[in-house]
């Protein structure tokens, strides 16, 4: 139970309150282009979930396993990448011969796959030192930031384009003010100080 309740806790805080999309600018590229089509959030945030609790797992292995002893930030990167590059083509393998998969599934399997959250959440899951259960929680955690920060993108779109924004900040500008103002409100919610 006590490990239930620790990978809980370190998802909600990885949504809620240090929202990895919109407090650490991870996916935002990603969840603004989703965010303009989100009839297929779903299918979206089930591959967010799972690559980040994949890469996860094989990074927490890989780790246990002593891959990663003695060696320098960079190089851990490369492995964790490439340990996301295997689980990727795995995937894709998969869906590709079992589920018959079309092309537009596919490319938007990448986009999911090699974004900067995947591969952030096990680079966070180490920084921090997480067990198993809180590096579940946080894989989960950055799925539901995902979601919740497309939600709210989405949500603000056709709010952006009313007339009363003038003409020069419709659309794009518009948009990165909005996410700005956005990641700074959640950045109070951490109770970190910024710019230090």
């Amino acid at each position: 139970m006590n490990a239930f309740v620790s990978m809980l806790v370190t998802a909600l805080y990885a949504m809620l309150v240090q929202n990895l999309v919109l407090s650490s600018a991870y996916g935002v590229s990603e969840t603004i282009r989703i965010a303009r089509t989100p009839k297929h959030i779903l299918m979206y945030a089930l591959s967010v979930l799972f690559y980040c609790f994949s890469t996860s797992c094989g990074c927490i292995a890989a780790d246990r396993a002593g891959l990663t002893d003695n060696v320098s930030l960079p190089v851990h990167i490369a492995i964790y990448t490439f340990i996301l590059c295997v689980i990727y083509l795995v995937s894709s393998l998969f869906c590709i011969l079992v589920l018959k998969a079309d092309k537009k599934y596919m490319n938007s399997l990448g986009i999911c796959a090699f974004n900067a959250l995947v591969l952030s959440v096990p680079i966070i899951n180490f920084k921090a030192n997480h067990t198993f259960f809180e590096a579940v929680g946080t894989a989960v955690g950055a799925a539901g930031a995902f979601v919740l920060s497309v939600l709210l993108i989405n949500g603000a779109m056709r709010f952006l384009q009313s007339r009363d924004i003038p003409k020069v900040f419709k659309g794009t500008p518009a948009l990165f003010i909005y996410v700005s103002l956005l990641s700074l409100t959640l950045s109070c919610l951490s109770g970190e100080a910024l710019f230090v």
